[in-house]
């Protein structure tokens, strides 16, 4: 099983070592930061990150800003803040700007290794809806346009001979369209095939 990696981001040296302890184990990697400058400055690591563990009073970049600024940049990890003694409004802006949680130190490391796990879990989750809509993206590709017009009226629940009719071929053509359709899908039932190209078309950009 591939090592996940979690970011702590902390200006204070002990606290940050502290907080690694707690989340070193067999399957997940991690690596620290004494400020986010540092951690923007690492491309790989954000790209690769599951989840960070990020200080709420960093002084050369805020908390929510670090937040907003990775969000720009494309990351997909999920962020956990530890903070002292702060404003309510603060730990408000982080959960609503997509933070999981907002932890108030002295974190307890079994609660902070339980919402990392969490995190982690999340974001693997997610991360195979993101390669499963990417494979059906490029199964919808190879398909040619009279396929294509084939996929368009199965999901809209016609029958292969209403089909037929509709496009002016025989219901045979129909059938082996729609087979073809159906194995370069590879979806072994309709109701498979239905669920692909719906998720496809929420999650992704509209079937053209």
């Amino acid at each position: 099983m591939a090592r996940e990696l979690v970011c702590v981001v902390d200006e204070d040296e002990r606290a940050r070592r502290a907080l690694a302890a707690a989340l070193e184990g067999p399957e997940i990697d991690v690596l620290i930061f004494a400020g986010a400058g540092s951690l923007l400055q690492n491309r790989s690591a954000i790209a690769r990150a599951a989840c960070l563990v990020v200080s709420a009073t960093l002084r050369d970049i805020g908390g929510v800003e670090l937040q907003s600024s990775l969000r720009a940049i494309g990351s997909r990890a999920l962020i956990v803040f530890v903070s002292g003694p702060c404003e309510v409004n603060q730990a408000v802006q982080a959960v609503r700007g997509g933070a999981l949680d907002f932890m108030l130190k002295p974190v307890d490391p079994v609660q902070l290794r339980e919402r990392v796990d969490e995190a982690i879990g999340i974001h693997i989750a997610q991360r195979g809806r993101r390669s499963r809509l990417h494979a059906v993206g490029q199964h919808l590709g190879t398909l040619t346009t009279r396929e294509r017009e084939v996929l368009e009226r199965v999901m809209d629940g016609r029958q292969n001979a209403e089909i037929a009719v509709d496009l002016g071929i025989s219901t045979k053509t129909v059938e082996q369209h729609r087979a073809r359709m159906m194995a370069k899908m590879k979806a072994d039932s309709l109701a498979e095939l239905v669920v692909q190209v719906t998720e496809w078309r929420l999650l992704s950009e509209p079937l053209r």
